[in-house]
């Protein structure tokens, strides 16, 4: 039942996809009567980056702007018209003041349009990407794959489309101000939603396979002779950290009621290839120097999007990474497993921490029981 699900689940992104890609998106029609208005320097400032996200929100904030310096250059002139030929009681008619409606002015917006055409096809694609992941973590020989995933991800969706774009990390938080009452593009919120039902139906394996920020972070870490935070007291304190930093996180958005993660995203600087500022240099430097010692610092003790997927995989039925009867405790996968996700003593069952496991698939390969496979479980193991 479990692969029929899937497999229409991949079938219905394949046709978003295919339907977004074959939408003709008109460009906006321009107002003969609207002059040029040179654009404010104040929102230079908004736009940080290349990121689709940011760019639609600057789009919309461009476009107000415009139509208010349209709007107050028309005044402008109108304050200094010669009425000196003019009737001061001339009779006015009544018609001149009826209410235009709304679509007389402005065409209904469509639902995919030149703004955001592109971010949809980069999020359903990145969908599908996980979607494939999430069957091919299952056979042995498409696990040898994952690697390709990663590089194609780092290159393509990070230094290719430059400033780590999409963004995750503004997809939450666009996401979580929407629901506070702000207005927000709906496409910002695909990608951060859209995750939720792919990991319990394919598991955690965005993080694994397909995250660009997990990505860079593992490549500078792959080879590293060092690798600290492994053991289940250390996975205790960054479990801990993980929970503090995402209750500071949403604080902040509850007060600040913006987003400012593009200012200080050490990945967005790195992909734009654009460090500036001293505060800047010192967090990326955090994370590389990190990232050189610990698999994945980042993902183990701040990023939101993972610490929600890791909950998601924790549903009754969501599908995750299962230890069988069969283990018998040789320890093999947790030696393996370079995020510290299997907990167990030797001679003993191992368990699965299903927060800190990212469905990379490698234990499962090193298993020689084959004790371990993605399956649903009803009750959370202990």
């Amino acid at each position: 039942m479990r692969k029929i699900v899937q497999i229409f689940f991949l079938v219905v992104i394949a046709g978003l996809l295919g339907w977004v890609i074959s939408v003709d998106v008109e460009p906006k029609p321009v107002d003969v009567f609207t002059q040029d208005v040179e654009e404010p320097t104040a929102l230079k400032d908004t736009c940080i980056g290349d990121c689709s996200l940011c760019e639609i929100e600057c789009i919309y904030e461009r476009d107000s702007v415009g139509d208010s310096a349209t709007a107050m250059e028309d005044i402008s002139l109108a304050e200094f018209e010669d009425v000196s030929g003019s009737n001061e009681f001339e009779t006015v008619s009544d018609s001149e003041f009826e209410e235009a409606t709304f679509e007389e002015k402005l065409d209904a917006e469509p639902l995919v349009n030149k703004s955001n055409k592109r971010l949809l096809v980069v999020v359903l694609s990145l969908f599908l990407a996980t979607a494939l992941a999430g069957i091919f973590v299952e056979y042995p020989q498409l696990r040898n794959l994952r690697y390709l995933f990663l590089l194609v991800s780092v290159v393509v969706i990070g230094f290719g489309f430059g400033g780590s774009c999409p963004c995750m990390l503004k997809s939450f938080d666009n996401t979580f101000l929407f629901f506070l009452g702000h207005e927000v593009k709906w496409a910002s919120l695909v990608l951060f939603l859209g995750l939720i039902p792919i990991t319990y139906l394919f598991g955690k394996v965005w993080c694994g396979w397909i995250c660009h920020f997990g990505a860079l972070q593992e490549f500078i870490h792959k080879n590293s002779k060092w690798n600290f935070w492994k053991t289940p007291k250390a996975q205790k304190v960054l479990f801990c950290v993980q929970i503090g930093v995402f209750v500071t996180w949403v604080l902040w958005l509850l007060i600040a009621q913006t987003s400012s993660v593009c200012k200080y995203d050490p990945f967005v600087k790195i992909f734009n290839l654009s460090i500036n500022g001293v505060v800047n240099y010192i967090v990326v430097g955090i994370l590389i120097v990190l990232s050189l010692f610990v698999n994945r610092p980042f993902c183990r003790a701040i990023c939101p999007i993972g610490f929600v997927l890791g909950w998601v995989a924790r549903i009754p039925y969501a599908r995750r990474l299962h230890i069988k009867d069969s283990c018998v405790g040789c320890g093999k996968c947790k030696t393996k497993c370079d995020k510290g996700a299997i907990l167990g003593e030797k001679s003993i069952k191992h368990r699965v921490d299903a927060n800190a496991c990212i469905l990379c698939g490698e234990c499962m390969s090193e298993c020689p029981q084959q004790g371990l496979a993605t399956t649903k479980v009803k009750t959370q193991e202990n």
